[in-house]
């Protein structure tokens, strides 16, 4: 709001524009007031690097996340050698100086994991149906049907009503043995990953560097008896992840598979979404087909809504397609999920909403031949400094606070999923399982893509069209009380790590980047290669060398909106040894599918307990998963066999 009284002191805007007096637009393009744009730009950069850096500490970002974890994920691990007893051999003989405290294998849980969820929904069910036993004394009854809760003329229809609590006995018992089955398969067949936990964070950081990829002609990892059984010279070793941040079902997806997943789904998303970038181009293709012939044939009132109803409606489903596309690409783990989603989605945003409506463009298609265009159309730029823009971006800001918010708090695809739900249950005792169904978890990705859209919308146009900045904090206040009140009490437990918050930190200093490149060619197209124009490019250039060494290259750290936690120094191995009466208990990396006894005690979960499916912290503790047993003597015999052959051979 500081440059508002600035831009009142032009004259180019009539008396009759309001609005329009109080944009850039308004001052002469040779008024030295000109200036005082140039030098908050500036001020708003090293502000927003000031203010990233406290950030950054609060959320103790360190510059590497494998010094803090005692835990490592170890992949590439033959298959048929999955035994604890053979891992722990390796280490003791590779670091014998090293203690171990937990080892756990990673196994093929889809099939199970369906299984245990079925389950679970019948036993809520049954339990269900025993509560309203003992209180009315009358067996409830329910049609066996897909739409049974829904069905009116059941037994004229052929699907007569069936004594509810013997159903969902049977069913029960029916899933439990199909769940032992499948478990007993589950734990014979190993994906060669395995959670190796050390007793010191430091003792985990050795290991975790012996095993990067470097050349192996001078840091070959520590060798022991079971080399060549065990092949560690093919593992990948990386920091293992949080128990509850990993999706177990997921990690049968090999990441060749993974590869060949995401290149064919990102592609098709770029293809489509090249031609209908944004929804004003959607619209305008439906057009061809005369859809709206034919709305106005059947209702001259509903005509009149239909376009601005589907210009909306695309415009919700085109970010929601690109952010739940990685659904299909099975990612390891919620944190990469999230990180993945908001960048994709921020990118997108940025192109439909901001970037391409500035510039009067419709989609990445027409972005694309202006760009390569030989002549220039240079008066498309000129868009992006005109009252009637700045006034559209203003709306858009004013109703994603007040509006944009308010269908948040409601949450509307997870009322129509429960709707749906509901009406494909078959009766009232699953309305329970339903509930724990729609509890999604927040959505941290897509919430921090257009969190960081506001911004970079407000950033951009503050200074030729400052009344956005009041609103844009009006919209930031009522977001961050939206999704404080989302995550404490609406949606279930999600997980993000640092690199999400990195992410951010850098969209952040890219939105600042992208109000330079705006004053510049502001300056360019009002007033050529004058002075100000020449400044403006300099800071331009000097800011965007910086970025992307920081970025990409580490340097200038000094000058990094991030302020990494600093980490104290390595412990000898004496001090490793002298503390390990103080570590901490190790994380139990065994999924709840595996956790679960078929002879344990059920309990019923009331609506007042708020649940999140199959949730760690749900399941009755057991002790650890019994590990498929192999022939060690057997394997070590091998090993040794193998080294007298190709000793002899030598």
């Amino acid at each position: 709001m500081l440059v508002l009284p600035v831009n009142f002191q032009g004259s180019l805007v009539g008396v009759s524009e309001v609005f329009g007096r109080t944009t850039l637009a308004n001052l002469s393009p040779h008024s030295l007031l000109l200036w005082v744009h140039v030098g908050l730009a500036f001020v708003f950069l090293m502000l927003g690097i000031f203010f990233m850096r406290q950030f950054s500490l609060n959320v103790s970002i360190v510059e590497d996340e494998s010094l803090i974890s005692r835990s490592l994920m170890i992949t590439g691990i033959p298959k048929e050698h999955c035994s604890k007893d053979l891992l722990l051999q390796h280490f003791q003989e590779a670091y014998p100086e090293f203690a171990i405290q937990d080892v756990q294998f990673a196994y093929d849980v889809r099939k199970l994991t369906m299984l245990d969820r079925q389950r679970d929904s019948a036993m809520q069910a049954k339990l269900w149906c025993e509560t309203v036993y003992k209180k009315t004394g009358e067996r409830p009854q329910m049609r066996p049907y897909t739409c049974g809760r829904m069905c009116i003329c059941g037994d004229a229809c052929g699907c007569p009503q069936v004594d509810g609590l013997d159903y969902y006995s049977e069913e029960e018992h029916a899933l439990i043995s199909a769940y032992d089955r499948e478990k007993s398969v589950s734990l014979q067949k190993p994906l060669g990953i395995a959670f190796v936990t050390f007793q010191t964070d430091t003792m985990a950081e050795i290991v975790y560097k012996d095993h990067q990829e470097q050349c192996k002609c001078s840091t070959n990892p520590p060798t022991s008896s079971l080399n060549c059984v065990l092949d560690p010279h093919n593992w990948q070793v990386k920091l293992a992840p949080p128990p509850e941040d990993i999706f177990w079902r997921n990690l049968a997806v090999s990441d060749i598979k993974w590869y060949i997943r995401a290149v064919a789904v990102n592609l098709i998303l770029f293809v489509v979404l090249f031609f209908l970038t944004t929804p004003a181009i959607f619209v305008n293709n439906l057009d061809l087909i005369q859809l709206r012939q034919k709305v106005e044939q059947l209702s001259p009132v509903l005509s009149e809504f239909f376009p601005s109803l589907l210009l909306w409606l695309v415009s919700v489903l085109l970010p929601a397609i690109v952010a739940y596309s990685d659904d299909f690409l099975f990612h390891w783990t919620r944190s990469s999920r999230n990180n993945a989603i908001m960048k994709k989605t921020f990118v997108f945003l940025l192109f439909m909403v901001l970037i391409l409506p500035s510039l009067g463009l419709t989609s990445a298609k027409a972005f694309l031949e202006w760009a390569v265009r030989p002549k220039n159309e240079t008066y498309r730029w000129e868009c992006v400094f005109l009252p009637d823009n700045g006034a559209f971006f203003v709306n858009y800001v004013i109703t994603s606070a007040f509006i944009g918010t308010a269908l948040q708090l409601i949450r509307f695809p997870e009322l129509l999923m429960y709707v749906l739900r509901l009406c494909f249950s078959r009766s009232i005792a699953e309305q329970l399982g339903i509930r724990k169904a729609v509890l999604w978890e927040f959505e941290f990705g897509v919430q921090y893509a257009w969190f960081l859209l506001i911004f970079a919308m407000v950033i951009i146009y503050c200074l030729p069209c400052p009344l956005i900045a009041p609103f844009g904090l009006i919209y930031l206040c009522f977001k961050h009380c939206v999704d404080r009140y989302n995550i404490y009490f609406a949606y279930g437990a999600s997980k993000t790590n640092q690199s999400i918050h990195t992410s951010a930190v850098n969209y952040v200093v890219f939105c600042l980047i992208l109000q330079q490149v705006t004053l510049f060619f502001f300056s360019l197209l009002r007033t050529g290669w004058s002075n100000i124009t020449i400044v403006t490019l300099s800071i331009f250039i000097f800011t965007l060398m910086v970025f992307f060494g920081q970025v990409f290259f580490h340097w200038f750290k000094e000058l990094s909106p991030i302020t990494y936690k600093k980490l104290g120094r390595r412990q000898t191995t004496k001090q490793m040894v002298s503390n390990q009466s103080s570590a901490e208990e190790p994380r139990d990396y065994v999924p709840s599918v595996l956790k679960w006894q078929s002879s344990g005690a059920d309990v019923y979960i009331t609506s007042n307990n708020r649940t999140y499916g199959t949730s760690e912290n749900s399941v009755p503790a057991t002790p650890d998963v019994e590990q498929p047993k192999s022939n060690e003597n057997s394997a070590q015999l091998n090993c040794s066999m193998g080294e007298k052959i190709s000793s002899s051979q030598l």
